[in-house]
């Protein structure tokens, strides 16, 4: 009765908190801020842990001649607390945010080939990679996901009941060995909060809001790049905001004053939302290159965050050589024993931040973590939310050997693209049998790519009723033919037998103009492609 009375005076003290503080702003992107401040005047404790880490870090600058090219693995379990199904988020929408977390954090995302000259020379891979954890503290099997289904239907901002089991969420792992991720729905506009190191071992981590983690499913625009996260787990690693948090003045700066010497950010007075046009002058920075607001330590939308500097990397792993250094010791991301059957994405090899052109050929490893060989596979590939095309490979792979798979070409539109991949091989283990890849294509071209996708004409179809589809893919194999409008309708379906160079006729007959979509699924590939019908123009 003392714990849920204590409980209780916490959430209405920080309900009125939240009232008194600007809580109900339109936009609220991270809390860290107000979380650390709230903790550094109400808990006497947190106070002095902090400041003794603080301390610590500040006594570390040998470190930094301590060699950053070794590889830290960070184990990541996350903590999922849904009310409903919607907020139940798949195993491959998890898995897309340590994704966008290794992309990020080792300069590999496609965003960072906007970083403006000025700072090009500070991109930088800060050799911190992160994993779903394998094993638990038991040494047990788990796919580093937890599922608590709770009867809170949204978690005030800073609520104990989401570190804690009996209230509703979900405990802790030991921070020791694991980031423990909590995701769930926070009341308001607050898309997460981080715990900077020294504060209470049952609520380090990271909380995100279900509707900002990774890039599929739930995650809603702005904020469907993952990069909540990214900036969060900054503060977790003890990273300031990049204005310095210092009330719209030019007094404070993002690393402590003893820590100038690494301080590669401009000054900056205030935070940046959106997207900004650079360069971007305030009154810390008065000339060009201005501030950097494309910074993961900024307020800005997703797809305009880019980069951490080498001053900021030097910071994380400083932490990560300091006060967070038994996470490197832990052995959470190794996989305790075989499954039987376990086939693994272990990493894409193509395409990776840069694609040459918008015709290529992906390129997967794949590792066999089961203790029987694995002697085929199936593979889906495709743009984001738009697998297209199956793969059946064969061959031989070991128990513990991994095998470089290249795929048969597919073509891509030009600009910022999301590339999917998913096992779909009967597996033991399901929740490593997806991984995604972010990409930007910089030069079109107007041909068809080689051994794949459909053909469709004429493309506009105008004055007349009839389309032709051509597939160019070499496989033959029974297809079902479909045609879909615009809405996602399905119009039309026929099974037929399709050839390399059948030509397929579609009658449309009195259909509206308008976009329409045309398939091909099979057992061997998935093809579809648009056109544009106008019935009433003539030629």
């Amino acid at each position: 009765m003392h714990d849920q009375n204590r409980y209780t005076f916490l959430k209405v003290f920080l309900f009125v908190f939240f009232l008194t503080t600007g809580f109900s702003q339109a936009q609220e992107r991270c809390k860290t801020h107000e979380w650390h401040h709230l903790k550094m005047q109400h808990d006497p404790q947190y106070r002095t842990r902090f400041q003794e880490s603080e301390q610590a870090g500040f006594q570390s600058q040998h470190l930094r001649s301590t060699s950053v090219d070794t590889t830290i693995i960070i184990p990541v379990v996350v903590h999922i607390l849904y009310n409903n199904n919607v907020q139940n988020l798949s195993d491959e929408q998890v898995q897309s945010q340590i994704d966008i977390l290794n992309e990020d954090f080792a300069a590999l995302n496609a965003s960072v080939l906007d970083v403006p000259g000025a700072w090009t020379g500070l991109v930088k891979d800060s050799k911190i990679r992160f994993k779903l954890a394998q094993q638990d503290l038991q040494g047990n099997r788990t796919s580093g996901i937890t599922r608590t289904s709770t009867s809170v239907s949204e978690f005030i901002l800073f609520d104990p009941a989401i570190f804690s089991t009996t209230l509703g969420g979900q405990d802790a792992w030991p921070r020791t060995s694991y980031l423990n991720l909590w995701v769930c729905n926070l009341q308001g506009n607050a898309l997460g909060f981080a715990a900077y190191p020294g504060s209470n071992a049952a609520q380090d981590g990271v909380v995100i809001n279900y509707r900002a983690l990774g890039r599929k499913g739930t995650a809603l625009s702005p904020y469907n790049f993952g990069r909540t996260s990214t900036h969060e787990i900054g503060h977790w690693l003890v990273l300031n905001h990049i204005w310095g948090d210092d009330n719209d003045n030019c007094l404070g700066k993002d690393f402590p004053l003893n820590q100038q010497n690494i301080d590669d950010t401009p000054n900056q007075a205030s935070p940046n939302f959106r997207c900004p046009r650079f360069p971007k002058l305030d009154e810390c920075s008065t000339s060009d290159p201005g501030i950097m607001y494309m910074n993961y330590m900024d307020y800005t939308d997703d797809k305009c965050m880019m980069f951490f500097t080498p001053g900021q990397i030097f910071r994380m792993r400083q932490t990560l050589d300091g006060t967070r250094d038994s996470i490197q010791l832990s052995q959470g991301h190794l996989l305790p024993s075989f499954y039987t059957k376990d086939a693994a994405i272990d990493s894409v090899l193509n395409p990776v931040k840069l694609a040459a052109t918008r015709c290529l050929q992906p390129q997967l490893r794949i590792r066999n973590n089961g203790s029987d060989t694995l002697t085929s596979l199936r593979i889906h590939y495709g743009l984001y939310e738009g697998l297209s095309k199956n793969h059946t490979w064969s061959g031989t792979i070991l128990p513990g050997a991994t095998e470089l798979i290249s795929l048969p070409e597919i073509g891509t539109a030009m600009g910022n693209q999301v590339m999917e991949f998913r096992l779909l091989s009967t597996d033991d283990n399901p929740v490593n049998n997806y991984m995604s890849a972010g990409f930007k294509v910089n030069v079109a071209t107007n041909s068809n790519c080689s051994g794949s996708g459909l053909t469709v004409y004429p493309n506009p179809v105008s004055g007349q009723s009839v389309v032709y589809v051509r597939s160019n893919q070499v496989q033959s194999q029974q297809s079902l033919v479909r045609l879909y409008n615009a809405l996602g309708q399905l119009l039309f379906e026929e099974s037929l037998p399709v050839n390399a160079g059948d030509i397929i006729p579609l009658e449309l007959g009195a259909l509206q103009a308008g976009v329409y979509f045309v398939s091909l699924d099979g057992d061997a590939f998935i093809e579809s492609t648009r056109f544009i019908y106008l019935p009433y123009e003539k030629n």
